[in-house]
């Protein structure tokens, strides 16, 4: 992967991420597990586990849900 590849697939990831918690916001959490599934997907992508914090917020709009993972 390259630097470039790395930095774009950095700025998406904060984006899913960012649009992911305004979702949690707008009580619209099937919405926000997508966003945080791609994020985590590409966060693993990009090196190893997925990164604990994007784990919780995905949880966290599960519980909403009547589910958890």
């Amino acid at each position: 992967m390259t630097e470039q590849n790395k930095e774009d697939n950095s700025e998406l990831l904060l984006e899913l991420v960012d649009k992911g918690i305004a979702l949690q916001r707008e009580e619209k959490h099937k919405e926000a597990i997508a966003c945080f599934d791609e994020a985590i997907s590409i966060d693993k992508d990009m090196g190893g586990e997925a990164d604990s914090n994007l784990l919780l917020l995905k949880d966290n709009s599960l519980k909403k849900i009547g589910k958890s993972d």
